[in-house]
């Protein structure tokens, strides 16, 4: 097994490539096992790596308006930037949770980045699935709705979508990274989307 980088492997897929290195994402690692999952074709499967020296991050994930603690490990030399998408692994869940880091602190400040040992703690928002708020305007008055979407999924401007039982098209999209998409065809992921504001259609 061959590490090409800390949150990816290099190493044989028994379900697609057991003769042949493919390249893995990391899911969880828990001492010398790592639950990795495999980019050519999707399936999971468990390897055992060489002891890697580990650094046990406190991780705040927000969801919406509520928030969640946890305790997230990584390669102590790991250096984590904001706005990295970390998977956080959920143990009362049994599962894990792709997040956006928000914000760091080290050694009491806030910083852009920061290698893993020298973390406090990671503020970071749930990108899996997420709530996007719209805000539809008829002409006289303007309704607020709240969708509860994945995170991969595709708006894009000038399209027409059916919200509840209302039709609208968007107009424009405020990105959490601050500024508009307001392009027809321009296509943003619910991930990244502040606001969206649309037109109701009748």
């Amino acid at each position: 097994m061959k590490t090409r980088s800390d949150l990816q492997i290099t190493t044989a897929c028994p379900t697609c490539s057991p003769a042949e290195p493919r390249l893995h994402h990391i899911i969880r690692q828990r001492g010398a096992e790592v639950l990795v999952r495999c980019d050519e074709c999707g399936s999971v499967h468990t390897v055992i790596s060489k002891p890697v020296r580990t650094a046990s991050v406190r991780t705040i994930v927000s969801r919406g308006e509520d928030s969640e603690r946890y305790t997230t490990e990584l390669p102590a030399d790991h250096e984590i930037y904001v706005g990295d998408e970390l998977l956080v692994d959920d143990p009362a869940a049994d599962e894990v949770h792709l997040v956006e880091v928000a914000s760091i602190e080290s050694d009491g400040r806030r910083a852009v980045a920061a290698v893993a040992a020298e973390i406090d703690t990671i503020w970071a928002r749930a990108i899996d699935e997420v709530t996007v708020k719209i805000a539809i305007h008829d002409g006289t008055k303007t309704e607020s709705i709240r969708l509860q979407v994945f995170g991969d999924q595709e708006f894009t401007i000038g399209a027409v979508e059916k919200i509840g039982w209302k039709n609208a098209r968007i107009v424009r999209i405020k990105l959490h990274k601050r500024g508009f998409k307001k392009n027809k065809g321009d296509v943003v992921l619910a991930k990244d989307i502040k606001r969206i504001f649309a037109e109701r259609i009748r």
